[in-house]
């Protein structure tokens, strides 16, 4: 093999040549004869290129051989690299041989296999030449990089290195002095390392603000990145430097005679703080000088021609910081300067400012939105202002502003739609195609949350536009106005039904386009159709039903996964508008879904060089490995990358909730599509994705409802085999999430899915399932699941950051307070009673400790409540303990903790009357406020409902003639008609009771005018109805004389009703 020739082809620009070199050499590589050869030409030959390729060679190849060389050669090889980097005068050269000899070095020092090389380096970082000291940093960088573990007893000296070299004259050792100590970050696990390098962070900050004011953005860059791997050290030790940092970095991102890419860098330290270190920036008084310069950034104009994709620019850089400290601090420090802002801004004479007021409202919308719903009026001001304003740019982020408003300052924004959507419509006629995209933006943003009667007036103009935009505008602006349609549509219900002619035939049009272009109309154009179809139903619909069908299966061989995910829509909207008549389509949509599940959506541990590894657009790689990183010995191990289609997720989990959706509304003729829906759910319910997860445990609970449709169970009241079988399988997926899934939506998903198979196929069916379900249940409760757990940092002074409510797991929670009442009525109070003491009490109770919110306490009295109901008399053993936090409960300033509470009173009183002989003036007196029409409604409702059941079973005991009057003020129910058995059942018993109606014959009339009027509420079960009427009617028959005049003074309608029901 002519070498020389060889390495001549690697460097040729003719394809062919060089992959025939590259095999040559790949082959040769296999003998350990090719490195004598390429350490020859490394030292010796005369083209700088042919050193370089030499070396990089080397590099690959020399690993696989090492272990095999004899102790001589290694010497040797190790000394005459050492030469040759002292010698090498050209740069690519010399960083070839600083990489081979950090490659060698990875595999020797561990072992102690090189001694003497860190003694040379340090030498060599004090060398004359500067490029000498360059590559030693280099080498000390890449070595770290991998096995800095073994590099910690030398962790002094190589501070005094790091000290030295950040003062170094050259910027290239400077740099290079940066990037080793970010390479030594990961390594600071102990506190005397990290004490040694918490003093290099001044001088980082002194070459940090060199580079910037000297224009040497490449190590400012280098710098910024390495003050985030410093930030993300699990120590305490940066806090006193982040008043320091922050002055740095906003200044730096302020800089504009810099780069758009190194100001945005240096904003990350911001970015990274206000996620990680909220409570730190507040603290230390950070916040506002941040926001006033970010807020001023919003108001840089972008440069001409700028392509947002390739680098944001100032503007945006800005907003986004913004948005993330109103994510994550608390609005009282976020919001006051940047409504500020905004009021001034928007008075500016210079429109790029006006618009930077619209801007810094469009970002605080979300994480600030209790604080804009608070000052509403003020904000709102600023956007009808710009929506006013004579330049696009301002009219175009008001309505963005407004839009952001729309969605997140429900629904008391909704109270002002009468004066802000006549600003939409208007400039919905705007020219400038933004400013009509963003208008679309808000109007679909509030249809989404007005209801049918504040939609009606405005519904002709909207749609009249909307269809011309939708026809007229660019294609953004397209897709914004069918998103508006599906909205209105959803808003307006049945009233949608005069606009479906004209609609019909435009959503049609989009969703036959097979333009690639037109894709995301075509996405929007099918979930408009869904929508449109649900909101004017099946009779409306039916003419249109083969066309839309037929248009929407054609769309399914596209090869577009969003499409696909937008059909899987659209086909779960027509099951569920067409009930059993979407059985023609059946087969065909369930196998579509099927396919979708089964789609590849990426490749995992391939060799990086594939063809299929290569990233594309909407695709997502996760890490790389360098192959000389690598410590395998025989050299072989190839990069890897893990690669996942992004769309194909979205596109899974819409197919999987279709597996749901379609025997939800097919019921029994669903029947041959079971087993395989079921595989496949069980598939997607190990899927790595929580999304994905999460529609599976959805979709298993629709599938057994409609199995046990399909086979109904035998006449011993034993489920089917068939259903047995969907039981067997699909609970202990869910409850294995309870403890493995970390996903707190896919537990909720999970959660609420046992409760739906329990509750309908029993304790029998579900019997071998039980004990790990109430386990798992109560590990929930105790705050110990997976998902349960947060990664929190620390602060300076070790005060964990303040949680917020969503800390508390309040939606899983109230999931598992769901469960548990059906775990205890299937059981049965013996049972369950066990189960209740063991497991549930006591980390139920946890949850009314101090700290807890208010949400998650209600939920757990409403919890306890439900169970009391199946434990019955059993709840006595638990009073002494319940009883106080039932009476702190009766009086806490939230009305749903008040409203859960006394329904939960009432279930005590009824199942455990003579323990609460001794509390009832106690309990009265908590109830008595809640029971005024002062309270809110649900609330007095259920106070009454408690009083009804004091009523019903101690009667003897309560002082009626002091109790009667107030109840009777807060009949007639207004909210919770389910108390209506317990109220007007108390009073059909008192007034029918031969101990206590001479007791309450003073307060017939009134209770006569109480009882009468409970038979014409719309909300008052029929069943409560015939008891009152029949009470009413045995008293007329047992006092005739004295009941005549009461019920002839009755309005005529109550008089109908009470002899209807009576009858």
């Amino acid at each position: 093999m002519d070498l020389d020739a060889v390495l001549a082809g690697c460097s040729s620009n003719d394809n062919a040549t060089r992959k025939q070199a590259e095999q040559t050499i790949t082959a040769a590589a296999k003998s350990p004869e090719i490195l004598s050869q390429l350490m020859q030409r490394l030292q010796s030959a005369e083209q700088p290129q042919v050193r370089q390729l030499s070396g990089v060679l080397l590099r690959k190849h020399l690993r696989s051989h090492w272990r095999r060389l004899p102790p001589a050669a290694h010497k040797q090889i190790q000394t005459a690299l050492q030469q040759r980097l002292v010698q090498e005068p050209v740069e690519p050269v010399r960083r070839a041989v600083a990489e081979l000899i950090a490659s060698i070095a990875r595999l020797t020092v561990p072992n102690r296999e090189w001694p003497g090389l860190l003694e040379w380096l340090h030498q060599l970082s004090s060398a004359a030449s500067e490029h000498h000291r360059q590559a030693a940093l280099h080498i000390f960088s890449s070595l770290t990089q991998v096995i800095g573990e073994h590099l910690q007893e030398s962790f002094p000296v190589l501070q005094q290195v790091f000290l030295a070299s950040l003062k170094d004259s050259a910027a290239e050792v400077r740099r290079t002095a940066l990037q080793a100590v970010a390479s030594m970050v990961p390594w600071l696990d102990e506190e005397p390392h990290v004490a040694l390098f918490k003093d290099l962070v001044p001088l980082t900050i002194q070459v940090t603000e060199h580079a910037v004011a000297s224009g040497d953005e490449v190590t400012a860059v280098v710098a910024f990145e390495t003050f985030l791997d410093l930030l993300e050290v699990p120590a305490s030790w940066m806090g006193p430097f982040f008043p320091a940092l922050v002055k740095l970095s906003v200044q730096t991102a302020s800089n504009t005679h810099l780069e758009l890419n190194t100001r945005e860098q240096a904003l990350q330290i911001v970015n990274w703080l206000a996620q990680f270190k909220p409570k730190q920036l507040s603290k230390q008084q950070l916040v506002k000088p941040i926001l006033e310069a970010l807020c001023k950034l919003c108001a840089e104009p972008e440069p001409e021609d700028h392509d947002q994709d390739d680098q944001l620019s100032a503007n945006k850089f800005a907003s986004q910081a913004i948005d993330t400290l109103a994510l994550n601090l608390q609005n009282r420090w976020v919001f006051p300067p940047c409504l500020s802002f905004a009021k001034e801004a928007i008075q500016s004479g210079d429109p790029n400012t006006r618009a930077a007021g619209c801007t810094v409202l469009v970002v605080c919308a979300e994480g600030c939105c209790d604080a804009c719903t608070t000052h509403l009026a003020e904000v709102l001001q600023v956007v009808v202002r710009g929506l006013q304003d004579s330049e696009a740019i301002v009219r175009s982020q008001a309505a963005f502003a407004l839009g952001q408003l729309a969605e997140y300052c429900q629904p008391d924004i909704n109270e002002h739609y009468k004066e802000l959507l006549p600003g939409v419509f208007h400039v919905m006629h705007d020219p400038n195609p933004q400013v009509q995209q963003q208008a679309c933006y808000a109007l679909d943003a509030f249809c989404e949350n007005l209801g049918p009667e504040e939609l009606q007036g405005y519904l002709e103009p909207l749609m009249g536009k909307l269809l011309e935009v939708v026809s007229t505008g660019d294609a953004d602006t397209q897709e914004t106005a069918l998103g508006a349609i599906a909205s209105a549509a959803n808003a307006a219900g049945p009233s949608f039904q005069p606009y479906v002619q004209a609609v019909f035939p435009v959503l049609r049009h989009y969703m036959e386009a097979t333009d690639p272009a037109f894709m995301k109309r075509r996405c929007r154009a099918s979930e408009a159709m869904g929508l449109m179809a649900t909101a004017v139903g099946k009779d409306a619909i039916a003419p249109m039903v083969q066309d839309i069908m037929q248009a929407a299966l054609k769309g399914m061989s596209i090869d577009d996964s969003e499409l696909r995910e937008y059909t899987h829509g659209l086909f779960g909207s027509m099951a569920a508008i067409l009930k059993q008549d979407f059985q023609p389509f059946l087969a065909t949509c369930v196998a579509a879904a099927l396919a979708s599940c089964n789609q590849d959506d990426g490749t995992f541990g391939e060799d990086v060089d594939s063809p299929a590894l290569v990233a594309s657009p909407g695709s997502v790689s996760l890490g790389t490995d360098s192959s000389e990183d690598e410590d395998d010995e025989d050299g072989d191990a190839a990069e890897h990358r893990m690669n996942i289609r992004t769309g194909v997720l979205d596109e899974k989990a819409s197919a999987s909730q279709v597996l749901g959706s379609y025997p939800e509304h097919t019921g029994a003729l669903y029947a041959p599509h079971i087993q395989e829906t079921l595989d496949m759910l069980l598939k997607m319910g190990n899927y790595f994705h929580c999304q994905v997860r999460e529609q599976a445990y959805i979709a298993l609970p629709l599938l057994y409802t409609a199995t046990s449709q399909a086979f109904p169970p035998q006449p011993s009241g034993e489920v089917s085999r068939q259903v047995q079988h969907v039981v067997d399988s699909a609970l202990p997926l869910m409850i294995k999430a309870f403890d493995t899934d970390d996903d707190k939506e896919a537990v909720i998903a999970a959660v609420l899915g046992c409760g739906v198979i329990l509750s309908g196929a029993g304790a029998q069916a579900c019997q071998s399932f039980m004990e790990p379900l109430a386990t798992g249940a109560s590990m929930i409760l105790n705050g110990g699941a997976p998902c349960q757990q947060i990664d929190s940092e620390e602060d300076d002074d070790q005060e964990a950051e303040a949680e917020d409510e969503d800390t508390y797991d309040e939606e899983l929670l109230a999931a598992v307070a769901e469960l548990l009442p059906i775990m205890a009525s299937a059981l049965g109070p013996q049972t369950y009673g066990p189960v209740f003491q063991q497991l549930v009490f006591q980390p139920l109770m946890k949850r009314f400790q101090a700290g807890q919110p208010d949400g998650v306490r209600s939920t757990m009295i409403g919890a306890l409540a439900e169970l009391g109901t199946t434990l019955g008399p059993n709840l006595a053993e638990y009073l002494p303990k319940l009883l106080p936090v039932l009476f702190r409960e009766l009086r806490c300033d939230d009305p749903g903790n008040r409203r859960n509470a006394a329904y939960c009173a009432g279930v005590v009183c009824h199942h455990c009357p003579h323990q609460m002989q001794n509390h009832i003036g106690q309990l009265l007196q908590a109830l008595h406020p809640l029971i005024q029409d002062s309270e809110h409604a649900a609330t007095q409702d259920n106070a009454a409902g408690a009083v009804g059941r004091m009523l019903s079973s101690m009667p003897a005991q309560l002082p009626l003639d002091q109790v009667l009057p107030v109840l009777l003020t807060a009949l007639p129910l207004k909210e919770d008609f389910e108390e209506a058995g317990p109220v007007y059942g108390a009073l059909c018993g008192l007034v029918t009771n031969a101990e206590t109606a001479p007791k309450v014959a003073n307060l017939m009339p009134q209770l006569v005018q109480a009882l009468a009027q409970a038979c014409t509420e719309d909300g008052i079960p029929d069943e409560t109805k015939r008891h009152v009427g029949q009470t009413i009617a045995h008293l007329l028959q047992q006092y005739t004389a004295q009941m005549k005049p009461l019920l002839s003074s009755l309005p005529p309608d109550q008089q109908t009703a009470v002899a209807a029901f009576g009858a």
